[in-house]
């Protein structure tokens, strides 16, 4: 603190007026003239002083004068401070061609935006890449030069954790990946990747496993016929032969599963950048849902908990389709009653799908949304399970904004949590608010 010393010296300086006041009153016997000494040795000192701070005020990038007084250290304060924040002010400005220099020679497309959307840099492979000239463009918002309504739902949103691919041009297989992130206070920094190969693949790979599977739908169903139509002329007695027809008919029952959870999982995987933005209402969806399942499985106990009253923005289709697998998931491998909660948290609204099953190991849990990946294959085809059933519940999350969390312990179950973003939660037009619960069983 200055303050103390800065009354320190000016009470020194005073009573040094004082003084000379006195000397000379002892002197003259004149009061009058005394008075007019201090008043003129005060009003010097002070302005000398202030000559030189108007003077600083002038050049204020030299250093504070008055270095031996109170003053002085004030000065020398405010001169630390704005010189700190000048610091602060100009960092950024230093830093943007430092980095202008260092992704100047990337190969990858870089860009960097304001907090208005707007393009303030980019090196030669981004102008090449987006087939724009930066000097004609500086300054225009970035969702035209890239234009797509994805892109400028992206950037309104915010929401950059996950990238970005759009088809600028009028050539419908070329593709572009925009990753974006954080920049200083208020820019973005844009890195864009030519990913038309990527998707040329990832296409082809989902066009495949569509095509193959409705192809084999035909004769699949065609096989099914004839396995029934043997079964019901063959006669009872022949024990051999039924038993050799039933597991024909599991089999086969078993591939026309797989093969519509791979259709399934293609049109899903077509349809996953469409917005999804219909209301549901999945305390409805729940109840009938059990209804559903508990008729397929009569001798199971299915507790539903819903103490939440919010809808969700997205696609029923998809919801359901997820949902149903979680629990279909949990009455296949757990023998004790399940429990289906529906509720509200900080995050978003969650699904609580849990089961007092055998649980899982923690080295299988991040591997379980692969598809086809199973942690016990003797279980799984006592089970009929195909091995897609969580992978189709990663990307209906994923397509809804959603996370997908899963706790598991040998021994003791496995919870399934499906949290929903806050944005996807709204309001039901019609639904009650109470908390329900209901036991299927």
């Amino acid at each position: 603190m200055t303050t103390p010393g800065f009354l320190v010296l000016e009470s020194r300086r005073l009573l040094a007026a004082l003084f000379i006041a006195g000397a000379i009153w002892l002197v003259t016997q004149d009061w009058k003239l005394a008075l007019m000494t201090l008043a003129l040795v005060l009003a010097t000192a002070w302005g000398w002083q202030l000559t030189k701070v108007y003077r600083w005020f002038a050049d204020p990038e030299q250093l504070p004068p008055i270095s031996n007084s109170g003053l002085g250290g004030i000065l020398r304060d405010v001169y630390a401070l704005r010189s700190r924040d000048t610091l602060g002010a100009s960092t950024p400005a230093r830093s943007q061609p430092y980095l202008a220099d260092s992704l100047e020679s990337m190969r990858d497309a870089a860009l960097i935006i304001d907090s208005d959307g707007r393009l303030v840099w980019c090196n030669d492979a981004a102008e090449y890449l987006l087939g724009f000239s930066f000097e004609e463009e500086e300054g225009r918002p970035f969702s035209k030069v890239a234009p797509g309504t994805s892109l400028k739902r992206y950037m309104r949103k915010e929401n950059f954790q996950k990238p970005l691919r759009i088809k600028p041009g009028p050539d419908p297989e070329f593709c572009l990946q925009l990753e974006f992130s954080r920049f200083g206070a208020s820019e973005s920094l844009v890195f864009v990747k030519d990913v038309t190969e990527q998707d040329k693949l990832e296409r082809m790979r989902r066009d495949f496993v569509g095509n193959v599977s409705h192809e084999l739908r035909t004769p699949l169903t065609v096989i099914k016929g004839y396995i029934e139509t043997l079964q019901s002329l063959m006669p009872e007695s022949d024990a051999r032969l039924q038993k050799s027809l039933g597991s024909m008919d599991l089999q086969a029952a078993r591939m026309e599963s797989l093969i519509a959870d791979l259709l399934w999982l293609s049109r899903i995987e077509s349809v996953e950048g469409e917005r999804k933005d219909n209301q549901l209402d999945l305390v409805d969806l729940l109840f009938h849902l059990c209804e559903e399942l508990k008729s397929a499985w009569p001798d199971r106990e299915i507790d539903l908990v819903t103490s939440s009253s919010l809808c969700v923005l997205g696609n029923a289709a998809e919801l359901r389709s997820a949902i149903s697998n979680l629990i279909v998931n949990a009455l296949k491998y757990s023998e004790a009653p399940i429990s289906v909660k529906w509720s509200d948290t900080l995050v978003g609204p969650e699904l609580i799908v849990e089961d007092q099953g055998l649980g899982i190991d923690a080295k299988h849990i991040p591997r379980l949304t692969e598809r086809f990946y199973r942690v016990d294959k003797s279980r799984s085809q006592a089970t009929g399970g195909t091995g897609l059933g969580l992978a189709i519940v990663k990307h209906v999350a994923v397509s809804h904004d959603a996370k997908l969390f899963i706790d598991s312990e040998l021994g003791r179950g496995s919870t399934f949590r499906l949290v929903f973003p806050n944005n996807r939660a709204v309001s039901c037009d019609v639904c009650s608010t109470e908390p329900q619960r209901a036991d299927f069983g």
